[in-house]
């Protein structure tokens, strides 16, 4: 733009009269842009009113229905920790007694302890829980292996675990997830692959043949297999009855059957084993000579009294310790096959005292067992109520041999009726609207009281009055209108007239949803609640005053409330929603109503208030573009005004020069500056 210098040929401020000159102009930008900036904040208000209006409608729809809350009951266990409840709608109020006497368990097996390096044999397993069959085709492997295997195909209606029980002994557990005697895990398949892991022990349901052992001292001999044995200083003690032995010390020792006894794959060697450690050295010490010192004498106030030394005691000299032994005791099983002697040792763990089970029909299948070797390396060991025992023909399934938990259902007593069922939490048939949660078992009987639970009603209602009331304060903002001699609420300080003072739409809003909250209602109750005061909810106290009551502001009774809630459930449900032409759908009430009302103003879409917020939107983009308008038309009119006061300067500087030049020419005057 080219430079110019206003005013110095006519001695006129042209810039000044350029500036005022738009200034003029441009009023009506001043105009539209306070109009634009009172539809932003009706727009911004609108936007507030719908979420009053919609937190209005939300509270109202918690008050009927299924969402309502006034027959909530609540339930109180006089000992939680053996049971729980929970009550919904339908409980009836009262005390019931219950006795837990068994919970209900899941199933759960183990194997016997494996080495972590031993290698298992392959083979098909099934494992069938509540009809479920799953197979695992085992490929053979450590146990970590089988684990995987069974966790890999089975992990749906099984636990699996694998721990490390001693030093590198491996045990591995399934778990039923099926609670109950139906969770009963079911083993089937191929028997060697199931007892390579010591998971069975013999047919499900069949009944084993016994040889008992009974033990005589004469049939008694020095082991003579191949094992490596230690210095043999030990005892051999055999009860009268000869239903049990106890070994002392180092001793190997084989019993010789008076029979042979054949042996087929699902045969064990059952034996009662307790053990007891050796003493150690300081236990085992003890003096061997007692020697009296030399006499002393002792003088007390003048009197000599004479005493002897403190005896010296000698102890034995320490023994000199023993290596560790690779194995503390077990057993074994010896058979003759075309004159060759074939044995077998079986490691005890000496920390499983009680009933032992030794699978050896897997060793000795269809060989007769001869001998049975019985050895202790060091303390005491006791073998007793031995036998060898093989299971006959059964139901198919096999017998877990390790049950660490028993496929159980819950047993409990309820009002002196006994209940069974096949879980322990969720129990929600056996009382009428309680669902009860078992805990642990108990002799003695737990009350359970049914009460009413008026506690979520209540906050229903009191979210409702917030929300109603917050709704009339910003209404009233809105709509508000300062009159002369009345002092300004502290809400309305320099607040002379609402955005919306007059607006049909606000007030009409705001009078359906005042009526519809005051109106009465009918009701088929028979203790009838038809308007609202009789809830405890008014418009202002007793002789409040009326600046308070005509702001229709409700008010709480709390305690009345709860009051009429408990005694009245079925009144209060029909005054907030009923169904008055029986067809199971409710279509009055005050609650309904009110919902209804505020459809248009709430519902997604263009509905009232939306479609006012959208007026106001269109609004202010018209005044943009009015004002972006003007905003031309003042720069092309700026153009034109320097153009024209350029032109006049133009037009009075050439008038000066020329009237310069006729004065030089004519009268040889002065140049007129």
């Amino acid at each position: 733009m080219p430079i110019s210098f206003g005013g110095m040929a006519s001695g006129v401020d042209t810039e000044e009269i350029i500036k005022k000159l738009v200034q003029v102009e441009s009023r009506p930008i001043i105009q539209w842009e306070q109009e634009k900036k009172n539809a932003s904040l009706k727009k911004q208000a609108l936007g507030t009113l719908k979420g009053h209006v919609s937190n209005l409608h939300d509270a109202a729809k918690e008050l009927y229905g299924f969402r309502a809350a006034y027959f909530d009951k609540s339930v109180n266990s006089s000992d939680p920790g053996v049971l729980d409840a929970t009550a919904g709608k339908d409980a009836e109020k009262g005390s019931n007694s219950i006795v837990v006497m068994e919970l209900a368990g899941n199933h759960k097996i183990s194997t016997e302890p494996v080495k972590k390096s031993q290698m298992l044999d392959a083979g098909k397993i099934k494992l069938t829980i509540n009809g479920d069959t799953r197979t695992i085709r085992f490929r053979g492997g450590k146990i970590a292996a089988l684990h995987d295997a069974i966790a890999e195909e089975a992990a749906d209606i099984v636990n699996t675990t694998i721990m490390n029980t001693q030093d590198d002994l491996y045990t591995l557990t399934l778990e039923s997830k099926v609670p109950g005697k139906k969770g009963e895990i079911l083993l089937s398949g191929d028997k060697s692959a199931l007892n390579a892991t010591g998971l069975i022990k013999g047919e499900k349901g069949s009944h084993p043949s016994r040889t008992d052992l009974v033990f005589d001292q004469k049939y008694f001999i020095p082991y003579t297999g191949e094992e490596k044995t230690e210095e043999q200083n030990g005892k051999l003690h055999v009860e009268k009855d000869g239903k049990g032995i106890r070994m002392t010390g180092t001793l190997w020792r084989e019993y010789v059957m008076p029979l042979e006894v054949p042996v087929k794959e699902d045969s064990t060697l059952e034996f009662e084993f307790a053990y007891k450690e050796p003493k150690t050295p300081e236990e085992e010490a003890l003096p061997f000579r007692v020697e009296t010192g030399p006499e002393e004498t002792t003088i007390i106030k003048g009197i000599d009294i004479r005493s002897y030394n403190i005896p010296r005691i000698r102890p034995l000299e320490e023994k000199k310790k023993k290596e560790p032994f690779d194995t503390i005791t077990g057993v074994g099983v010896v058979c003759l096959e075309e004159g060759k002697r074939l044995e077998k040792l079986y490691i005890i763990d000496v920390k499983s005292k009680g009933k032992q089970e030794i699978p050896i029909g897997r060793d000795f299948k269809d060989k007769k067992i001869s001998k049975i070797i019985l050895y202790c390396n060091e303390g005491d060991a006791d073998f007793s109520k031995a036998a060898i025992l093989t299971p006959e023909k059964g139901t198919g399934y096999y017998e877990p041999k390790n049950i660490i938990n028993k496929a159980k259902n819950a047993r409990l007593k309820i009002n002196g009726v006994d209940i069974v069922r096949d879980k322990n939490t969720g129990i929600s048939d056996a009382i009428e609207g309680v669902t009860l949660n078992l805990r642990r078992a108990s002799e003695h009987p737990v009350t359970i009281t049914i009460e009413s639970n008026t506690k979520n009603a209540i906050e229903k209602v009191k979210k409702f009055i917030e929300a109603y009331n917050s709704y009339l304060d910003f209404s009233a903002e809105l709509t508000f209108v300062e009159r002369s001699g009345r002092d300004e609420s502290p809400g309305r300080k320099n607040m002379k007239t609402g955005l919306f003072i007059g607006d049909m739409t606000i007030l009409r809003l705001e009078n359906t949803v005042k009526t519809s909250v005051t109106n009465a209602y009918p009701s088929k109750a028979e203790e009838p609640i038809k308007v609202i005061t009789q809830l405890g909810i008014s418009t202002g106290a007793l002789n409040a005053d009326w600046e308070t009551i005509k702001t229709g502001k409700l008010v709480l009774d709390e305690n009345k409330l709860s009051e009429v809630v408990a005694s009245n459930p079925d009144g209060v449900k029909e005054f907030f929603g009923s169904d008055t032409d029986g067809d199971t759908r409710i279509d009055n009430g005050m609650a309904y109503k009110l919902q209804q009302a505020l459809k248009p103003y709430t519902m997604p879409g263009k509905n009232i208030i939306q479609a006012k917020i959208d007026y106001e939107s269109g609004s202010i983009k018209l005044t943009d573009e009015r004002i972006s308008r003007h905003q031309e038309h003042l720069r092309q009119y700026e153009d034109k005004l320097r153009r024209k006061f350029s032109s006049m300067e133009r037009s009075i500087s050439g008038s000066k020069a020329q009237g310069n030049w006729l004065k030089q020419n004519m009268g040889g005057g002065k140049e007129e500056k």
